[in-house]
């Protein structure tokens, strides 16, 4: 194994693993001793069905199916694309611009998924990399006045709402929307795998801070992005196709870079794991 490209503890490569196959305790034991401490894994050269990326994810736990339907995988629903490309091949713009805010998945649930997969089929030329920011060194390196004032504070998710979550929201029905309820859970979380403190936030999601005004929760969740998002505590993927890359949805954040032409083919295949995990208890 060798570490990513950044100085955080992301990026770690897993060498000698072909995920196709079922994977034997020791190769489950190996993955599981490798996620505590680097939260974002990176597998090369694999070759993968719908059927086989789903297979290693329920390795972890169940399945969480995706919320958007259009974009289920018809041979394994449980899997869902990651996709610029329409069914008739012109350019779906949502896809492109799909999750270029910092998030995690399903921040705006009672119970959002413990980790998540990407799995890369087609690639473009230049760009179309994943960003991921360290939420453990985010936490760590704080300055000391700003963690005095967040240490305590409480989230406010409900979906859609967060500061760069209105292409989320916009579009849905008043019912479709009405099924989320706001979710409240600290800013300062323990990892229940590690007992080590990080921070719990999303762009997309976390509307703002219980007992504080929206103009308020909204310029501190910029604050702590703009620190939680410097170089120092970022990886950024840059894909090749058959890259597979699993990370602690917690532990981290991540963003779509946004960094390529709409007219360059961008298609992944996406799993996440229930809160409830078997192998790996992220």
């Amino acid at each position: 194994m060798r570490a990513g490209s950044s100085g955080a503890r992301l990026g770690l490569e897993v060498e000698g693993i072909d995920l196709s196959a079922a994977l034997s305790s020791k190769d489950l034991g190996r993955i599981e001793q490798s996620f505590r401490s680097n939260p974002v894994l990176v597998f090369h050269d694999q070759n993968l069905s719908a059927a086989n990326l789903a297979r290693f994810a329920r390795s972890f736990g169940r399945i969480v199916p995706g919320v958007n339907e259009k974009y289920r995988h018809p041979d394994a629903p449980e899997i869902s694309f990651l996709t610029n490309v329409e069914a008739d091949g012109s350019i779906d713009r949502f896809g492109v611009e799909r999750a270029s805010a910092w998030h995690y998945d399903g921040s705006f649930a009672d119970a959002p998924p413990i980790c998540a997969m990407l799995y890369g089929i087609e690639i473009p030329s230049s760009g179309g990399g994943t960003l991921f920011a360290d939420m453990y060194r985010a936490y760590e390196t704080l300055p000391a006045g700003l963690k005095g004032r967040v240490e305590h504070l409480t989230t406010v998710n409900h979906f859609g709402l967060g500061p760069d979550g209105r292409d989320y929201f916009d579009g849905m029905t008043p019912e479709r929307w009405g099924a989320y309820k706001p979710v409240q859970r600290p800013l300062v979380m323990r990892h229940r795998l590690t007992g080590l403190p990080y921070l719990e936030f999303c762009m997309i999601h976390t509307a703002g801070f219980v007992g504080m005004s929206h103009a308020e929760g909204r310029d501190l969740l910029r604050e702590l992005l703009a620190h939680a998002a410097a170089a120092e505590n970022t990886y950024y993927h840059r894909w090749r196709p058959g890259d597979v890359v699993l990370w602690d949805e917690h532990a981290t954040m991540h963003r779509n870079a946004s960094d390529y032409p709409p007219e360059q083919r961008r298609i992944m295949l996406r799993a996440m794991v229930a809160a409830e995990a078997s192998i790996i208890a992220c």
